[in-house]
């Protein structure tokens, strides 16, 4: 069977008129196939290479009800692309001599729990379990930046951005949802940016949801921190991403470091930067970072130095982010990002099997959200048959217990018996979020027949069990006295069995067993 990029099978051609560049033809038509497949109402995109805008578009409806159409013009909130600006803004403070990134954050009054937490430790997503050793991306906690920005610079977050960035560089439809109280304070203070928040307001988007699959309308969480909260429209956000180019807030040097992949205290190279994820792919390096917060937000920005592109893409729903696993920090898992790599880098050139293996998983997560399961499970079989070898891999021997083939949202039981004492071989595949194989999402353990946990995938060595990082596998031989278990199993809302949100493990096998013997 020939490969077809899925995201392109839907093209359609009337949407390629009124273009002059077909790259940004094609994927014009491409965004709004996934727009349509994802069930957003209104999204706007924009593509510019050097100083060449090749698109500014808006699909679909910013009010559904008044069917009132996107433009380029129309206003989003942006969620965490507000952490782009927020990294700005805290590398401002460390060239100004006012901020140490190595300063412990509860110097600012943020517990955490930890004394041992930095600012670097925020802006990176390095805060959790043992600060610095491993990434696990936590919006709550970059968010935490707040209180140190306010204090070093003496004033509310939203008059930074405002004064440091946005009015600077007069993106007058950007604005951050404050308070009533807030916006009435300051711009009492600073007449000058009242019309910043009237034109923004009065453009925004209204925000929508999914209620059983039908699109609903919904109501904007009322937040605002560096975490995100910024509304915006994409010609503004290209004012930004050019100004970050030509260093306008910071030199050179310490624009380098922001986009400098983090390092671990063990010296293992993370996804992130200082406020972007950081990522290389076939010799091209990119600057990204996606927005979601729900309801009715979410986002995508793609900066491609090499190639001089960026790429802005707004809606009003957050399933542009919530179906895909983009905190794991792979911008190729991400329906919109394989578009634009097929459109302005590939450019009809064959993508990698790499790149090819995710664009199934992720037509069959497209699928599954719309319940076309047989398409879904196609594409997993497409998978298969490209990346499995014969032999499954997994143990065989006498089976004492086991639960596999664990579906989402799972907490799954089963009893077995051991009349004497017995050396047993323990094999469980399951997803392990905090890369230190101490926190999963989807683990397995086992109990006596008391209740008392006597063994768990938690904290015992693991090796990876193919495709995604996160799919770990552990393989211990106990041995256990004779007497009653229960052999438990338990599943998160993603990542299990036929519905992969990232590359499945080998063979599919998802779950725990219990086996005689040894290896």
């Amino acid at each position: 069977m020939k490969f077809v990029p899925f995201l392109l099978l839907t093209l359609i051609s009337n949407l390629a008129s009124a273009q002059q560049d077909p790259r940004a033809d094609l994927f014009l038509a491409g965004l709004d196939s996934i727009r349509i497949q994802l069930k957003i109402p209104g999204m706007a995109a924009a593509v510019k290479e050097g100083n060449k805008v090749l698109l500014e578009r808006g699909l679909g409806f910013a009010d559904l009800e008044k069917q009132i159409p996107v433009t380029a013009q129309t206003v989003f909130r942006i969620a965490s692309l507000t952490k782009t600006f927020t990294s700005t803004l805290v590398m401002q403070l460390l060239e100004q001599g006012k901020l140490n990134l190595d300063e412990p954050v509860s110097r600012f009054g943020v517990d955490l729990g930890d004394p041992a937490i930095t600012v670097k430790h925020l802006l990176t997503h390095t805060s959790e379990e043992v600060p610095g050793s491993h990434f696990q991306y936590s919006g709550y906690r970059f968010g935490r930046l707040t209180p140190a920005l306010e204090q070093l610079s003496g004033m509310p977050f939203y008059r930074l951005l405002m004064e440091n960035i946005l009015v600077p560089l007069k993106m007058t439809s950007s604005a951050p949802a404050i308070s009533l109280d807030q916006f009435y304070q300051y711009t009492r203070q600073n007449p000058a940016v009242q019309p910043y928040f009237d034109t923004t307001f009065t453009r925004l988007a209204r925000a929508y949801e999914l209620d059983n699959g039908k699109i609903v309308r919904a109501e904007y969480l009322q937040e605002f921190g560096a975490f995100g909260g910024l509304a915006s429209c994409v010609g503004d956000v290209l004012k930004y991403s050019d100004a970050v180019d030509e260093h306008h807030f910071l030199s050179a040097a310490t624009q380098e470091k922001v986009f400098t992949p983090n390092r671990t205290t063990q010296g293992a190279l993370t996804p992130y930067g200082l406020g972007w994820f950081v990522q290389s792919y076939e010799g091209n390096v990119f600057y990204w970072h996606f927005g979601q917060t729900s309801p009715g937000e979410s986002a995508l920005f793609i900066k491609a130095p090499q190639l001089h592109l960026t790429m802005v893409v707004l809606c009003n729903t957050d399933k542009l982010s919530t179906p895909f696993p983009l905190g794991d920090g792979d911008l190729f898992m991400s329906p919109v990002g394989q578009l634009f790599y097929h459109c302005f880098v590939l450019k009809g050139k064959a993508p990698a099997k790499e790149l090819r293996n995710k664009e199934w998983v992720n037509g069959a997560t497209m699928a599954l959200f719309n319940g076309d399961t047989a398409k879904a499970y196609g594409l997993y079989a497409l998978y298969a048959k490209d990346n499995f070898v014969l032999g499954s891999g997994i143990p065989t021997g006498t089976r004492i217990g086991g639960l596999q083939e664990v579906l989402v949202n799972q907490n799954l039981s089963q009893a077995f018996h051991l009349a004497s004492p017995m050396r047993v071989r323990v094999y469980g595949v399951g997803e392990d979020c905090s890369g230190d194989g101490k926190s999963w999402c989807d683990y397995g353990w086992i109990e006596d027949s008391t209740g008392k946990v006597i063994w768990q995938m938690q904290g015992q060595p693991h090796l990876s069990a193919g495709g995604a990082a996160k799919n770990q596998k552990v393989d211990q031989e106990l041995q256990l006295p004779a007497g009653r278990y229960q052999l438990r199993y338990k599943s998160d809302w993603g990542h299990a069995y036929n519905s992969w949100d990232s590359l499945p493990p080998d063979h599919f096998f998802w779950g725990i067993l219990v086996l005689s013997g040894t290896k």
